[in-house]
């Protein structure tokens, strides 16, 4: 699934295609920085993003999701085989892989590494008059990758709210060594 996505992305992009996709940027924001926004998508919007999907918290999913990644989100969370606690523990860099236009706006596809700590308790039965304890069944750590393509609103004004997360693919790797 990450290679057909990133074969049906990268299809649709020609080389240069990132500096025309910022050059569109520019003419509504002409402070618009590519480093900067790599910074912003790992500082800000992938944390956002991450952190409510792992906590599956639709509510804020829908504040920054299109509807399409939206659906992807609950179509991941309902398959999620893991029942345990999933933290973020690090966001690797954000390596913008192409950009285009789109009717809805200027859209950067990015890929990102991410570590979890993946976490599966058991209650343990208490001992006569203690209280219930759990148990660590399943502690590890896990590097995640995602493809992620992005749009901005051009009708927003605030640079930083305007971004959606229009698609997303999800890469389990393994244990994080």
């Amino acid at each position: 699934v990450f290679d057909t996505f990133h074969n049906i992305f990268t299809g649709m992009f020609q080389p240069g295609e990132i500096s025309a996709t910022t050059a569109e940027i520019h003419k509504i924001d002409p402070n618009f920085d590519l480093t900067l926004f790599s910074a912003t998508l790992r500082l800000e919007i992938v944390p956002n993003v991450l952190e409510a999907y792992l906590r599956s918290d639709i509510e804020i999913l829908e504040n920054w999701c299109q509807e399409r990644a939206l659906g992807q989100f609950k179509h991941m969370l309902a398959a999620r085989e893991f029942s345990g606690t999933i933290n973020l523990i690090d966001i690797g860099e954000c390596d913008i892989l192409s950009g285009c236009m789109l009717e809805l706006g200027p859209v950067f596809m990015f890929n990102v590494a991410t570590q979890q700590h993946f976490v599966k308790t058991e209650k343990v039965a208490a001992v006569e008059g203690g209280s219930e304890a759990a148990e660590i069944v399943e502690d590890s750590i896990k590097t995640v990758n995602y493809m992620i393509a992005v749009c901005r609103d051009q009708s927003m004004l605030d640079p930083k709210a305007a971004w959606t997360v229009l698609e997303i693919v999800e890469h389990v790797v393994g244990d994080y060594v």
